[in-house]
């Protein structure tokens, strides 16, 4: 195995863990703010971390990009960080890691049917498997205490992912890994910055004082799970495939039930077979992709 290759699956590792732990970030948040603060705030750290560059990554913005980072900043940050402290509010920290599972087979039929990517037998099998995997893992108690109808909120957020991805890999080959999450993190910031003008500075500010230890959570939600994971995953998916680096989502539910245990979550025996299914898949869906 080229050392390439072990650096990839060693960043798929990395960005596992940490997405991994951003739902049960995002429940403790949820303690204290509402699910638009929750998702707001996460974006605006983010920015502010990643904003001493922010000058450096406009001198390398051109007209043919603003499109894309559009479409990656709406679209593939700013709707799903919605989405998901939305659909969090009705569903446990685990079910949402395994439900973010998803992503991977939107990954590939975006690339195939709007991007025209190439696709053979092997990635389809290993989708299939992994999609397998993650059903196992919801049935059969957890499904029963699901409302459907936040499971599909998570599975919409799953599709924007998927079409970041590509994006990202098809449209925006000329920037670097650190020029996209700024970029892409400024036009995220935007909004929030909006709603927090909104509510007035002064009323936001005492609330997040009186609220300070699940602000900490949102702050480690911002930094590391959002800035800094977004510069790994972009970057990871540059030199591999943006089917390889949305296999992320297929070891996030081993993490995101990890933390879930630790929270007291109920845990079933059959889940941990979904795990042993999905791995089967992740190695099946990238098999002939080991040397990228």
């Amino acid at each position: 195995m080229h050392r390439k290759t072990i650096e990839n699956w060693f960043i798929l590792l990395i960005l596992s863990i940490i997405w991994g732990s951003s739902f049960i970030l995002m429940k403790k948040g949820l303690i204290s703010f509402t699910y638009l603060e929750v998702s707001f705030f996460r974006l605006i750290i983010a920015f502010l971390v990643l904003s001493p560059f922010l000058l450096s990554s406009l001198k390398n913005m051109k007209m043919r990009y603003i499109l894309p980072i559009l479409i990656v900043s709406i679209i593939g940050t700013v709707i799903p960080a919605v989405l998901f402290a939305f659909g969090q509010t009705h569903l446990n920290s685990s079910t949402t890691g395994m439900l973010n599972a998803l992503t991977p087979i939107f990954t590939l039929l975006v690339g195939v049917f709007i991007f025209e990517k190439k696709w053979n037998k092997e990635k389809i099998i290993g989708v299939i498997i992994g999609l397998l995997g993650s059903y196992i893992l919801l049935l059969p108690s957890s499904f029963k205490m699901m409302d459907t109808k936040y499971s599909l909120i998570i599975i919409l957020a799953t599709m924007c992912y998927a079409i970041s991805i590509n994006t990202i890999k098809e449209k925006l080959k000329g920037l670097t890994s650190l020029d996209i999450a700024v970029l892409s993190s400024f036009m995220s910031f935007l909004i929030p910055f909006i709603f927090v003008l909104n509510n007035g500075i002064t009323k936001t500010t005492s609330h997040i004082y009186n609220n300070i230890e699940s602000f900490y959570y949102l702050i480690i939600l911002g930094t590391i799970c959002t800035s800094i994971a977004i510069i790994l995953f972009n970057y990871l998916i540059k030199r591999s495939s943006a089917l390889f680096g949305s296999t992320t989502t297929y070891l996030i539910p081993i993490f995101a039930i990890v933390w879930g245990l630790v929270d007291n979550e109920s845990i079933e025996s059959h889940e941990f077979l979904g795990l042993l299914i999905i791995l089967a898949g992740v190695f099946i869906m990238n098999y002939n992709q080991l040397e990228l």
